[in-house]
């Protein structure tokens, strides 16, 4: 079978239009058409199903659809690899990683320079289902997210359990305590992380003030650890934050622990399952180490 009928099936099935796929490929309707035809007498199944329309899916064409796109993809990375001279001198990785970990990144990275002059990073920093979303589609070679993830198109190595902890000016007399629990923060008024950025250690949180028969007073929620803590040094909150982010600006804050047990944000390095470039691969190892949370 041609290389050729795959793009043709991808891209009917992405338009659910022959007569606009052909006008896409820059061909005519008829011929191709019969390349549709031609592939499904080849394979001995139905692909689509002819309405006046247009065409569907069926589930014969589903299945193939899902093997065929990520086919696809690599092709056209490849294609556009090799349409920058500068890719055939110097290699090109992309990370995308949660802001938290710009700091340690440094000390991965400096292991693959001291090897190899020639690669060059670029570092996006987002949010998880963002970072998720950029491996998935190659946008970024490597990722730096929270867990869980529902992607059966990647793999992934755990960095560590990010535990929640209290952040209080220094001024706060709660800062006497050892640990902080949910009535110490009755009527305080409390700024989190979003709720979507730390799965399900946000649910958990206020699991723990319910258990508490306690109603928190919630005055705000931040994307970054970064605004929270700025929030905290120059507002009337109370923070709670993932551990890993706590440290980045703490001048006039301490970090104190939060419940009688720990809650934890799961955390990893995540890249697709067909990844082979080797270097992608070692510094993936090296991220393993240099980013664990301790």
């Amino acid at each position: 079978m041609d290389f050729r009928n795959f793009k043709y099936f991808e891209a009917v099935a992405r338009l659910g239009n022959i007569t606009r796929a052909a006008k896409e490929l820059n061909m005519s309707q008829p011929p191709l058409s019969q390349q549709i035809l031609n592939m499904e007498n080849n394979l001995g199944v139905m692909l689509f199903e002819r309405h006046k329309k247009g065409v569907i899916l069926t589930e014969e064409g589903k299945l193939l659809l899902q093997k065929v796109t990520p086919f696809l993809r690599q092709y056209h990375e490849l294609l556009g690899y090799l349409s920058d001279p500068q890719n055939l001198v110097m290699g090109n990785i992309t990370l995308a990683i949660l802001p938290v970990f710009s700091a340690t990144i440094g000390e991965a990275l400096a292991h693959i320079w001291s090897e190899n002059i020639n690669i060059h990073f670029s570092i996006k920093e987002g949010h998880s289902k963002t970072i998720v979303s950029l491996v998935q589609s190659g946008e970024a070679h490597l990722g730096i997210t929270r867990l869980p993830i529902h992607n059966t198109e990647l793999n992934y190595s755990i960095l560590g359990n990010d535990p929640i902890r209290v952040v209080l000016r220094k001024d706060d007399p709660l800062i006497a305590k050892e640990k902080i629990l949910p009535r110490d923060l009755k009527g305080r008024p409390l700024v989190l992380i979003r709720g979507s950025t730390t799965h399900s250690a946000f649910a958990q949180i206020v699991q723990r003030f319910e258990e508490a028969k306690i109603k928190p007073t919630i005055i705000g929620h931040t994307e970054t650890v970064l605004t929270l803590l700025k929030m905290v040094k120059h507002g009337p909150g109370i923070g709670l934050a993932p551990q890993s982010g706590c440290y980045q600006s703490t001048d006039g804050l301490e970090i104190v622990p939060f419940g009688e047990s720990e809650i934890y944000i799961p955390t990893a390095v995540i890249w697709r399952q067909n990844e082979t470039n080797p270097t992608v691969l070692k510094l993936k190892n090296l991220i393993t180490k240099y980013c664990a949370i301790k």
